[in-house]
């Protein structure tokens, strides 16, 4: 057997015998190697790292790309993960420091299994949201640190004018929704929540990473570490309804054939087409009286459209009313939250429909839940 010598002047040879590794001679004798690395990096290893990471490798923290840009004046802080592990380790970022080299989130973002030897998350402490109210849904306090409002609506609508299409509660305000709550809230209505806000099952882990069952769980698209609740398996729409059923919330729930839609209708016909939808495209047709396809929404058509007609946000500098700059936060709020009412299905539509009624008081908000 021939051992490989460490002289420290070759940089893959010093690696390998710091691992302990054993290189077989030419009769292929079995190699050394340590069992705690074994564990993850075997052939039959005890944690299925390869299956998670082929499941990451398709989730938006790995192929969105937002820490090539965004790296300083806070955004580091969940777009980087350097600045990430850093404001787990202390609290907080420096926000005019540059990340040298920042990476994307990734597996040691989460987690730090060569530091600690295990796979526990970084911290699972509840998040003070933007407004002051209290997220607390144990491991899902980790997501809620980055997806959740990062500014209040009373500072954004002060504001009146819109000079960037990152305005507003900025672009994953989940934390919020299933929270119920930093949206703006019209003058004299009343809000409530989905029961999704109260059950601790209905949380981030549960609905987004437990793994399909049959053979779909081969899937790296859907679940687990993809953390995505639809997908496409073999030329077709597959949605992950496992965390529904397998939380004990629903006794069974099925999608719609050939969509990514779940199948559960709504209360009401909140869009005003004149028939009950699933409670998905009820809210799809409520964020389409603001913008859609056929430029005909209310941002496109208003005096001075704050989206084209091809549904593409406009930059001006133009001074909107404050009932419009309102209408326009709940719009995002809810369009970025991005679960199209399946968060909170109660607050998005009291939400959506109020700024409706609040731009055009011919909207018929009769049937508001």
């Amino acid at each position: 057997m021939t051992r490989i010598h460490c002289y420290g002047t070759v940089i893959g040879s010093f690696l390998l015998c710091l691992l302990g590794w054993t290189i077989a001679d030419s009769q292929a004798q079995n190699s050394i190697f340590p069992k705690d690395c074994v564990d993850c990096h075997g052939s039959e290893p005890k944690f299925p790292v390869r299956g998670i990471r082929s499941q990451y490798q398709t989730s938006g923290h790995r192929t969105l790309g937002n820490a090539s840009y965004a790296n300083a004046d806070d955004c580091q802080g969940c777009h980087t993960n350097e600045g990430f592990i850093q404001r787990a380790k202390t609290g907080k970022v420096d926000i005019k420091k540059f990340v040298a080299n920042p990476s994307e989130i990734g597996c040691f973002t989460c987690h730090a299994p060569h530091d600690s030897g295990n796979f526990a998350l970084r911290m699972t402490t509840k998040v003070t949201l933007a407004n002051g109210a209290t997220f607390d849904k144990d491991k899902s306090n980790l997501c809620a640190n980055c997806h959740r409002a990062r500014r209040m609506p009373k500072d954004e609508v002060r504001a009146r004018n819109i000079p960037t299409d990152s305005w507003g509660a900025h672009h994953g305000p989940q934390a919020d929704m299933l929270a119920g709550t930093n949206a703006h809230e019209f003058t004299g209505k009343k809000y409530a929540s989905s029961v999704h806000t109260a059950l601790p099952n209905a949380n981030c882990v549960t609905c987004h990473m437990s793994l399909p069952s049959g053979r779909y769980s081969l899937a790296p698209s859907v679940g687990g570490h993809s953390f995505r609740i639809a997908g496409e398996v073999h030329e077709e729409h597959k949605v992950n309804t496992a965390g529904c059923t397998n939380s004990g919330c629903h006794g069974s729930m099925a999608q719609v054939k050939g969509t990514h839609y779940f199948e559960k209708a709504a209360a009401q016909d909140f869009d005003g087409d004149g028939k009950v939808e699933m409670a998905q495209e009820e809210v799809k047709g409520l964020l389409e009286k603001f913008v859609n396809d056929k430029g005909s929404g209310i941002f496109q058509t208003m005096k001075e459209p704050m989206y084209d007609a091809k549904g593409k946000f406009v930059n001006t500098k133009t001074q909107y009313p404050v009932d419009a700059v309102a209408a326009l936060y709940n719009y995002k709020f809810v369009l970025e939250d991005r679960s199209q009412g399946v968060h909170n299905m109660t607050y998005a539509v009291q939400i959506l429909m109020d700024s409706l009624k609040a731009l055009d008081k011919n909207f018929d908000d009769s049937k508001r839940p």
